[in-house]
């Protein structure tokens, strides 16, 4: 998503010739045979402004508001603003903490603590008598990463970007000042400026143009409830929901009911903010074997009595599991760094990439072609951390 979004804005500029690659989504076929992946095969995400770090939310804002342009540039419809609800104890470090973030950069939050009026608004949720409520309906809710990225790719296609549908094996730069970048169905293509934007594959494809990265790749599971139409009609007005507990530890993101690929409804819901972080992944061949997975096979036990209690009577018919990788950084914040006058980066998105990779991906952009920082957020706060040898 990172790396679509930088191509589409490079491409504006119509002195430069751009080419992205990338491969595909795989067909169910040739997903166990695939050894490099994307994190966007998916069909919903959350997307909020509030956020507990507060760089987070500038990045948010902007991505958000560049939605609307985006969809209306490429003719795909990829978001669904139906807002985002955070859910917490009263009085919690966790609630609290949104409530400071969202004063600095003056988020407008609904306070729906009321129950009548929390009731009112939606009803097939339930509140706790020791839990408030915060409601972010300025263009929060859920984004496609599907469709978000062919938005993208489209746009940069229409704006003259070459794409290339292959894995980079290799890119190295030559003494004459240019980079040649080759791929594993032999393409060859030579360029005066590099932008990386590979997520938890940095560091584990040879790249001659970039040292190793600090990094850290974890395990994730989402849970998939499939619901009936008519439990999804129920809850058609649901928002996004982050919920945690501070008194038992416990919290996980909840997605409303979307109708998926196969034309079945389906919710996702996964632990978030306590569970400590999944398996460390240090290996191209481990991060394959963990995407061919099921997953943690220990979560539906964890969450779906979660779900049932936040949704009273909630009906469904299966229970599945989807693997992902979380990407973080040591700053909570991505790398986005011209690493050498000709190779910039963009990736890390520490479990939130998705909501603001519209703006990362301008930001890389704009300083990979002209070496300037635009953005009002510090740009010492997204300097890349390389590994030390010794």
């Amino acid at each position: 998503m990172f790396g679509s979004s930088a191509a589409r804005y490079a491409s504006a500029n119509v002195a430069l010739k751009v080419c992205l690659f990338g491969p595909s989504e795989p067909t169910p076929e040739e997903f166990r045979s695939r050894e490099i992946f994307g994190a966007h095969y998916d069909e919903a995400r959350i997307t909020r402004v509030l956020d507990d770090v507060p760089a987070c939310q500038v990045l948010s804002k902007h991505s958000i508001e560049s939605y609307k342009e985006l969809e209306k540039l490429s003719g795909i419809d990829f978001h669904s603003p139906v807002g985002c609800l955070f859910m917490g104890t009263k009085n919690g470090a966790f609630m609290l903490k949104y409530v400071q973030n969202a004063a600095i950069h003056e988020v407008p939050l609904v306070d729906l603590s009321n129950r009548e009026t929390f009731e009112e608004r939606f009803p097939f949720l339930k509140l706790n008598d020791n839990e408030c409520v915060l409601f972010d309906d300025n263009g929060g809710g859920h984004i496609n990463p599907r469709k978000f990225v062919s938005a993208q790719k489209k746009v940069a296609q229409m704006q003259g970007c070459h794409i290339i549908d292959s894995v980079v094996c290799n890119a190295e730069l030559l003494q004459d000042g240019i980079h040649v970048v080759r791929t594993e169905s032999n393409e060859i293509i030579k360029a005066k400026r590099l932008l990386i934007a590979t997520g938890a594959f940095a560091n584990l494809k040879k790249l001659d143009v970039l040292k190793p990265l600090v990094l850290k790749r974890c395990e994730t599971t989402a849970v998939m409830l499939r619901i009936p139409e008519d439990e999804a009609l129920r809850l058609s007005s649901m928002p996004a929901v982050i919920k945690r507990n501070d008194e038992t530890s416990f919290g996980a993101y909840i997605l409303p009911p979307v109708k998926y690929p196969d034309g079945k409804y389906y919710m996702k819901f996964g632990g978030s903010f306590t569970f400590e972080s999944g398996k460390e992944l240090e290996t191209l061949e481990e991060l394959r074997k963990w995407y061919i997975s099921e997953g943690d096979e220990t979560m539906p036990d964890i969450l779906v009595p979660f779900m049932k209690e936040l949704i009273p009577g909630l009906k469904f018919t299966d229970i599945s599991r989807m693997t992902c990788v979380t990407c973080y950084t040591p700053t909570d914040l991505p790398y986005i760094d011209r690493v050498s006058p000709t190779v910039t980066i963009a990736l890390g998105g520490n479990g939130k990439g998705a909501k603001f990779s519209d703006e990362v991906g301008r930001i890389a952009a704009h300083l990979s072609v002209t070496g300037q920082w635009d953005s009002e957020l510090p740009q010492n706060h997204f300097r890349t951390i390389f590994q030390k040898t010794f």
